[in-house]
């Protein structure tokens, strides 16, 4: 029996101390649709009552563990704008294809904020050959993510309008002062 040694691989890259947003982008846009093959091939291997009831568990659970464990928002809790911060501030490339996350509205209890352009999510999706109703079925299944991030900061966040529908080139998501607790 021989014995095979592994050899370490690497690839080595022109690193820099710094890098352009035109540079960066690309490569997070991508990430964002694979997340959505990912969630879409799940959709499309597990009974629908089954992946409705745990694509929305573990979303939510994904989106308190961003809130909380990874840090994005703490500090902010019960603070609409803290959040609302947080989303402008990562210029629409958590999210969007187009640059421009912007506050729409805000008030003492809200802040509204809308993010331009086509979600990375739902273009995904699209590339995946999914009709546009289970696109946005599948875009409200990925919401959970940003229901349980909100929360766990304390807040209320509700999609107004979402790339996913008919007539919508943005998502609007409006962030409020928590009224209830939510366990999903």
């Amino acid at each position: 029996m021989l014995k095979t040694e592994k050899k370490e691989e690497r690839a080595m890259y022109a690193k820099k101390d710094t890098y352009t947003y035109e540079e960066v982008r690309p490569l997070i846009e991508a990430a964002i649709e694979d997340r959505a093959r990912y969630l879409g091939f799940f959709y499309k291997v597990m009974p629908k009552d089954l992946f409705d009831k745990y694509a929305k568990k573990a979303l939510y659970a994904y989106g308190e563990y961003k809130a909380l464990g990874l840090g994005f928002g703490k500090g902010n809790e019960g603070n609409p704008e803290g959040l609302a911060d947080f989303l402008v501030g990562a210029n629409g490339v958590a999210n969007t294809l187009a640059v421009g996350n912007q506050v729409l509205e805000r008030d003492e209890e809200s802040v509204t904020v809308r993010m331009e352009g086509k979600c990375a999510l739902v273009q995904g999706w699209e590339k995946m050959g999914f009709s546009p109703e289970e696109v946005s079925y599948l875009c409200d299944i990925a919401s959970y993510g940003d229901y349980g991030h909100a929360n766990a900061l304390d807040l209320q966040g509700t999609w107004i309008c979402t790339s996913a529908q008919p007539g919508c080139d943005y998502c609007d998501f409006k962030v409020e002062k928590l009224k209830e607790k939510t366990v999903v």
